[in-house]
């Protein structure tokens, strides 16, 4: 069978919200703490549009102009996050990782309730308090994010298309689900984004359309 490869560079993302003007002062009321969401949601990879001829795989390789964390310090975050919460809570983000578009990510959209959106600390701050997580937790997982975002820098993504079935071409753009927004403790403040390591492809969420496609993204 035959497999198309489709290397790209200098892609970019479109966010699918605006982004917000973070205040450390305003949104917290404090000095040494403070966490925003800015963005939440699906965003359209751009500079990736894509075509697989009939009864054919593609395999998209991008190098993005965005700086985000990788897949590894992604997964460091969380293994933090979920050995916080109790038994029943885990069970609720497993599940609810199953129909969300933000795979690997559910776990901090689950903790803000689902849906594409952004936030101020409080908002965040409070709906993770209601999740179970102590004062002592979340400056715990806030000073490991921190650390984690300052590490940030320029990712590649591998992702494959199946069109093996299909008697057409197909073409379409890739869309990834993206938390992204600044984080400050005494330690200092840094921005940080995270992307998901699957993505819809074809036309934009929800509908989606083209070639089924899978395969898990890894970001470096």
């Amino acid at each position: 069978m035959e497999t198309i490869e489709i290397t790209k560079t200098g892609v970019g993302i479109n966010d699918p919200f605006e982004r917000v003007i973070f205040d450390a002062a305003r949104s917290s009321g404090s000095a040494t703490e403070a966490y925003s969401i800015e963005v939440s949601g699906q965003g359209q990879l751009t500079g990736l549009s894509y075509t697989v001829p009939a009864h054919a795989e593609g395999r998209i390789k991008a190098k993005l102009q965005i700086s985000a964390m990788s897949s590894e310090d992604v997964q460091k975050l969380n293994n933090l996050a979920m050995g916080m919460l109790d038994a029943s809570a885990q069970t609720q983000v497993k599940e609810f990782e199953k129909t969300a578009a933000s795979a690997n990510l559910s776990v901090w959209t689950w903790f803000f309730g689902g849906g594409g959106a952004s936030a101020s600390y409080e908002k965040t701050k409070e709906s993770m308090l209601s999740k179970g997580l102590t004062e002592a937790q979340i400056t715990t997982l806030m000073d490991a994010f921190l650390e984690l975002a300052k590490k940030m820098s320029t990712v590649e993504i591998n992702f494959y298309i199946n069109n093996s079935a299909n008697p057409y071409s197909v073409s379409g753009d890739l869309y990834l689900y993206t938390v992204s927004g600044t984080i400050k403790t005494e330690k200092g403040t840094a921005q940080y984004r995270m992307l998901a390591d699957s993505a819809s492809a074809g036309g934009p969420p929800p509908s989606g359309g083209g070639a089924p496609a899978s395969g898990v993204i890894k970001l470096n």
